[in-house]
């Protein structure tokens, strides 16, 4: 079984550092007030705040399966028999599922009991789709309203409603829209969630949910278009490619579309669909309690793009674990592993480490393409070398770098470059 580490401390005052394990405490360069950050190992997982899982159950022995990289999960439901153990701490997040009187006692009465708040509710699934909640817009904005009122008792924040992204006509709901004046039947998200709005007039929404089963291209698009259409934070509470041709093509797809949400800052939490489906190439779990599916091992493997985390060297860093790329996607290949690929002349990854040692470092870097590869610090280029060739190839550039928390940038001078690894080592 997957246990955690049990983390220390690691303390940052005026340039001191005092050591005993992986939370670090280091001075803010803009303003000097001490800011927490965390530092792990290089090879070692990390359980990322935002990653869920959507579970109609789950076993003791699954959360210790997904909690090293899973934190959150839902059951549809506003309460859970399902209470992971105390040595793979995952959090239960209740939804008040649709328009039904016991959801919102249930609800009220699961927040008054708990003894630990979750950090938010979920609201009202799919109401514009058929067999799901299907209800209309003004039935949509009255309902929120309650359900926020119930959490507001707890300084609660409600996400919701949480949307299909559309739906065939005969599956969706039709209404009178209050913006178009006429009967609408609703098989696109944006218009509902505009007559939403309109019933819902002055009443505040702290996030909107999304699904999505389409490919990755829509994914993207969806949740860009949700954020810049309502201006707020967007939660992708369902997603999987449903017709993915094989369990490679969901894994690719479950990679990128993970690693878009994982590294979106306007998007604050997503989970997956789900821990066991009829559809076995989306699940997560195997039918064996706590036993993941090669899909599962990658989904958990994921990394987090958290700006305080920070991956201890001397080791070897796969190229997956930046903090942000610009002009550059993931990809995995045929050993699973990430690699970032830029897609433009000028790309950058940037990577957190923690230097124990002030000194020298030999940086080889696995990659394959051509172009200068150049490491930066805040705009200073500490070393640099040419990557040549069409075959795979370990470029090495040392550098100097001081003790501490310090962001790397990889800046590469080609397009098409493919990054698998960087190892550093003292030299």
């Amino acid at each position: 079984m997957t246990r955690f580490k049990v983390l220390g401390y690691l303390y940052v005052f005026v340039g001191i550092l005092v050591y005993s394990g992986a939370i670090c405490v280091a001075a803010d360069t803009v303003s000097g007030v001490p800011t927490a950050i965390r530092v792990v190992t290089c090879d070692e997982k990390v359980q990322s705040h935002k990653r869920g899982v959507c579970a109609n159950h789950l076993e003791e022995a699954d959360f210790r399966a997904l909690a090293p990289g899973v934190s959150w999960y839902y059951n549809w439901h506003y309460e859970t028999k399902d209470i992971p153990p105390s040595d793979a701490p995952m959090e239960y997040i209740p939804m008040a599922w649709g328009d039904r009187p016991e959801a919102l006692a249930g609800l009220d009465n699961y927040l008054q009991q708990a003894s630990k708040k979750p950090r938010v509710v979920l609201a009202i699934n799919e109401p514009n789709l058929k067999d799901q909640a299907f209800i209309k817009p003004e039935v949509t904005a009255e309902l929120y309203k309650k359900i926020k009122d119930i959490a507001d008792k707890y300084q609660l924040s409600v996400v919701g409603p949480n949307m299909s992204l559309g739906s065939p006509t005969n599956g969706s709901i039709t209404a009178m829209d209050p913006i178009e004046n006429k009967e609408v039947t609703y098989t696109f998200m944006i218009p509902f969630l505009k007559a939403f709005y309109f019933y819902l007039g002055n009443t505040n929404v702290a996030a909107l949910g999304l699904h999505t089963y389409g490919s990755i291209g829509e994914m993207k698009w969806a949740v860009d278009s949700m954020h810049k259409e309502f201006n707020c934070p967007v939660w992708v509470t369902e997603y999987a490619e449903w017709k993915a041709s094989d369990p490679a093509a969901e894994r690719e797809y479950m990679i990128q579309a993970t690693d878009f949400l994982e590294r979106t800052p306007y998007v604050q939490g997503y989970a997956w669909f789900k821990e066991r489906a009829d559809n076995a190439k989306i699940s997560l779990l195997e039918k064996e309690p706590g036993k993941l599916t090669p899909l599962g091992e990658a989904y958990v493997a994921m990394p987090s793009h958290d700006a305080d985390l920070y991956y201890r060297i001397p080791g070897k860093l796969s190229a997956g674990k930046y903090v942000s790329i610009d002009q550059a996607d993931i990809l995995s290949n045929s050993h699973n592993d990430l690699l970032v690929s830029t897609n433009a002349v000028s790309a950058t990854a940037d990577y957190n480490i923690q230097v124990d040692t002030a000194g020298t470092y030999k940086l080889t870097l696995r990659l394959l393409g051509t172009g200068k590869i150049e490491i930066l610090k805040k705009d200073q280029v500490l070393g640099s070398a040419d990557a040549s060739g069409s075959d795979v190839q370990n470029l090495e550039i040392s550098a100097a770098l001081p003790a501490g928390p310090q962001t790397l940038r990889v800046r590469f001078g080609g397009n098409g470059i493919v990054l698998s690894s960087i190892e550093f080592m003292n030299q």
